[in-house]
C-alpha cells in the first residue's frame, strides 16, 4: 500500500493547507432514515469516489492538471508529457464511460462539513418544512485516531475550492518532483537510476491522484466540505471487503467503518417548523441506542413561511 501521508509530508505546505493539525468537530449531514441506520448499526460508509455526484466533479482536477502543465514550460518534458498523457486518458475514459481507467487502487471517501448549521446542506437532506435533515458531530482527532487503529490508513483534509490555491498546490507538487527527476537524470545512466526515474514518475501520479480528490469547483464553496479518504487495493480479494448500494440508478461500492460512540460529540437537527416534537423524538431515539448523554442542537436558521 502506498504511504500517501508520507508523500504529503514531503510537501508540508500542501499538508498544512489540507489540515493544520488542530482538533475540531466534523459534521456528517444525512437524512432521518440514514441517521437512524447509522446510529443503530454504529457504522458509516466510505463510498467509492468515482461514482459520487457527477462526472464534472471527478474530472475537474484532471483538466486542471493537464492545462497547468501546458502553462509551465520549465517542467521537464520527459516527465510531464507522461503525466499529461496519464491524466488526459483518465479524463477521457471517465467522460466516455470506458472502464479501462480502473487500476490497482480505489479511493473511498466519506464527507463532512466544518459547519454545523449549513443551509445549503440542510436543503439537500430535507423535504419542505415538515421533513428535516440531521447531522452527526464527530470529534476529528478521536475519529481519525480510531480509524488508524482499525486499519483505515486514511488521507484527510479540507476541500480546496479556490482555484488560485488549487494551482498553488499543484505547482508545489510539480516543482518538488520535477527537481527530483532532473537531479536523477543528471546522474550516470544505469539501470538502477532509470528505475529511480520511473519511481519518481509513479510517485508523482500517486500524489496527484490523491490530491485531485480534494479539489472542487469554486461554486460548491458554501458546503465547507472536509473529506477523509481511504485507499483500497483493487483486486478480487478486495471485493470481499466492499458492499454495494444503489443511488440514483448507480451501483456504488462502499466499505463500512464501525465508529466508537465516544467519537460522537453531538446530534444536530435541521430547520423545521415543528422543532419541539423533532427534538423530543430525537432524544428518545438516541436513548434507545445509548447516545442519551450526547448534546442535541437545533438549527438557528429561521424558516420562511
Amino acid at each position: 500500500m502506498i504511504d500517501y501521508d508520507g508523500l504529503l509530508k514531503k510537501i508540508p505546505r500542501v499538508k498544512k493547507i489540507l489540515d493544520d493539525g488542530s482538533n475540531s468537530t466534523l459534521y456528517h449531514y444525512t437524512k432521518p432514515e440514514k441517521l437512524l441506520s447509522i446510529l443503530e448499526s454504529g457504522t458509516v460508509r466510505f463510498s467509492n469516489a468515482l461514482y459520487l455526484n457527477d462526472k464534472e466533479e471527478v474530472t475537474y482536477s484532471y483538466r486542471l492538471i493537464v492545462n497547468l502543465i501546458d502553462e509551465i514550460p520549465q517542467l521537464n518534458p520527459e516527465l510531464f508529457s507522461r503525466i499529461k498523457e496519464h491524466f488526459y486518458k483518465k479524463y477521457k475514459n471517465i467522460i466516455d464511460g470506458d472502464d479501462s481507467f480502473l487500476n490497482k487502487y480505489e479511493y473511498y471517501t466519506i464527507s463532512f462539513s466544518t459547519d454545523s448549521d449549513n443551509l445549503t446542506l440542510w436543503n439537500n437532506y430535507s423535504k419542505g418544512q415538515t421533513y428535516t435533515g440531521y447531522n452527526i458531530g464527530f470529534c476529528k482527532k478521536d475519529l481519525i485516531a480510531d480509524m488508524e487503529r482499525q486499519g483505515f490508513h486514511s488521507v484527510y483534509g479540507n476541500i480546496i475550492y479556490k482555484q488560485e490555491t488549487q494551482i498553488t498546490v499543484l505547482k508545489l507538487i510539480f516543482e518538488k518532483w520535477n527537481r527530483q527527476f532532473e537531479k536523477q537524470l543528471s546522474t550516470k545512466k544505469t539501470q538502477k537510476n532509470l528505475e529511480k526515474c520511473q519511481d519518481i514518475l509513479f510517485e508523482l501520479i500517486d500524489i496527484l491522484s490523491i490530491i485531485s480528490l480534494f479539489f472542487k469547483n469554486p461554486h460548491f464553496k458554501d458546503e465547507k466540505e472536509y473529506r477523509i479518504i481511504f485507499i483500497s487495493n483493487f483486486s478480487p480479494t478486495s471485493y470481499k471487503q466492499t458492499k454495494i448500494f444503489e443511488k440514483n440508478g448507480l451501483f456504488i461500492p462502499y466499505i463500512e467503518y464501525k465508529f466508537l460512540k465516544r467519537t460522537v460529540s453531538s446530534i444536530n437537527i435541521g430547520p423545521t417548523l415543528d422543532e419541539n416534537i423533532f427534538y423530543t423524538s430525537t432524544c428518545r431515539m438516541l436513548a434507545n441506542f445509548g447516545y442519551e448523554k450526547k448534546t442535541i442542537n437545533r438549527s438557528k436558521i429561521p424558516l420562511r413561511y
